[in-house]
């Protein structure tokens, strides 16, 4: 008779553990460039969880690059094991809506009273959208900025208060670095660094452009292109050093670069790295000409997964990390900027904070000036951005000279745009 009760309690307990277990719905997340976001993205799963005990996040083995996290979903396709959640580059959504992959975002943005009142940029938003619908929200958003070692400048008889605001101009002044006893490196540009970002960003500084907004049309053997790819070439006769990204940070770092020209987001990486072993700065992007813009370069959030349940969990977790907690954490630990108004406009969050950090504040001002990360049409949009970075490096190698491959390079590249990019003129 004793034996019942005990049962009873039993099945009630394993009921309420079966039920409990029901309840929890599991969302898997894949992200890009651990060495930037590997920290970051297991604070905001953890803060996350702990906000939302019914879901739980997991962070899958990180791609090496926006690019590697691309073709790592389109693979999964195959397999049937997508994320539900992933972040990708600002010029990567355009291979995946293509393939019908992202889900509509705008659906469940109003119902939460939109994305305004949600607090995103309307300007950083349409960076995420496709003809007009909404695919991706902003997690992480930058532009191309210089890094500069004040010590360096000062010693080689430069002024960190009338820095140069031409490439002519830093490059002379990485030229009397080099020349310092120990021989640091005078300048870098990260030419590798996230596809054709940095190269977009010389286009665009003169007005030009790379493609056209639908991706369609090969736009850099243009004047502006050709002055960009020049440039590139000029760094190389001009003594810039041939290095990676991944060197050019690790020489700054080490208080061995004196110029690096590069993205933000690595700005709040470089403040913890450097310490107190030299005088860190940051400068504006130089030679922008009069209708000249700059890249929005970082990440966006989509949701992939089908399953109703996980779609409206997955919500969640965007607006999280995507929200002020996601952004303060994020901004404070990278560099990136935010695309979300209310922590900055939130003095505990980062009202405050960027005003002791005016090294953040850089790219921050440049937005006024930012325009998409542009991509290209078709199945090939990856391959184009890597046979044009295979010439960029024989650019800045010294390997190659631009007035024999750039009129090869458009030819190259139109033969690998889709057809419906023709029949559409």
């Amino acid at each position: 008779m004793q034996l019942l009760p005990i049962v009873i309690a039993s099945v009630i307990c394993l009921s309420t553990l079966s039920a409990q277990a029901k309840a929890e719905t599991e969302i898997s997340v894949l992200y890009p460039i651990p060495y930037t976001f590997s920290k970051l993205q297991e604070e905001i799963a953890r803060k996350f969880m702990e906000a939302h005990p019914d879901i739980k996040i997991k962070l899958e083995a990180p791609a090496e690059h926006y690019a590697h996290a691309v073709q790592q979903i389109l693979r999964s396709t195959l397999t049937k094991d997508t994320p539900d959640v992933a972040y990708i580059g600002l010029d990567m959504l355009r291979p995946l809506a293509e393939r019908g992959l992202p889900v509509d975002l705008d659906a469940f943005a109003k119902a939460d009273g939109g994305l305004r009142q949600l607090g995103y940029k309307a300007s950083v938003v349409s960076l995420g959208q496709i003809n007009g619908t909404t695919y991706a929200l902003p997690f992480a958003v930058s532009t191309p900025i210089l890094y500069v070692n004040a010590d360096l400048v000062t010693a080689a008889g430069g002024s960190i208060d009338n820095f140069p605001t031409t490439w002519d101009g830093v490059l002379a002044l990485g030229k009397k670095i080099k020349a310092l006893p120990g021989a640091p490196g005078g300048f870098s540009f990260q030419w590798d660094s996230s596809g054709n970002w940095l190269v977009q960003a010389l286009a665009n500084s003169q007005g030009g452009h790379m493609t056209s907004e639908d991706g369609c049309d090969v736009l850099f053997d243009s004047k502006a292109g050709n002055w960009a790819f020049s440039i590139l070439e000029k760094f190389y006769t001009e003594g810039m050093e041939y290095l990676t990204y991944k060197q050019s940070r690790a020489a700054f770092d080490a208080g061995k670069m004196g110029i690096v020209a590069g993205s933000t987001s690595y700005v709040a990486q470089a403040d913890t790295a450097i310490g107190d072993k030299f005088t860190f700065r940051t400068f504006p992007w130089p030679d922008i000409a009069r209708d000249g813009r700059l890249p929005t370069g970082g990440a966006s959030a989509v949701i992939l997964t089908r399953d109703k349940e996980k779609q409206q969990a997955a919500w969640e977790y965007l607006k999280f990390a995507t929200g002020p907690v996601g952004q303060t954490l994020m901004a404070t630990q990278t560099g990136y900027g935010p695309g979300n108004r209310l922590p900055v406009d939130e003095p505990t969050m980062l009202g405050n904070y960027y005003k002791d950090h005016p090294n953040q504040l850089t790219s921050v001002n440049q937005m006024a000036i930012a325009q998409p990360w542009e991509s290209w049409a078709g199945p090939n949009g990856m391959k184009i951005n890597a046979v044009i970075n295979n010439k960029v490096e024989g650019f800045v190698s010294g390997g190659l000279k631009v007035s024999n491959v750039l009129p090869k390079l458009a030819e190259e590249v139109r033969g690998l745009l889709p057809a419906e990019c023709s029949a559409a003129k």
